[in-house]
């Protein structure tokens, strides 16, 4: 049973994490032979002021 998690900086739409997920879903079914009532997935969105690269904050 996969479990999948998408951490991102920032903000996204219900429609975009609908595309996403069902992308994901599909290409473990079509890759790794997973059903699709088997794959889950998570969306972690992290505010941007929150999130730091090369020591910088994004937001």
């Amino acid at each position: 049973m996969p479990y999948i998690n998408v951490r991102l900086a920032g903000n996204l739409t219900r429609e975009q994490k609908e595309k996403i997920a069902q992308e994901i879903t599909e290409t473990m079914q079509r890759h790794a032979h997973k059903p699709p009532s088997y794959t889950y997935i998570t969306f972690d969105e992290v505010e941007m002021e929150d999130w730091a690269i090369a020591g910088k904050l994004l937001g």
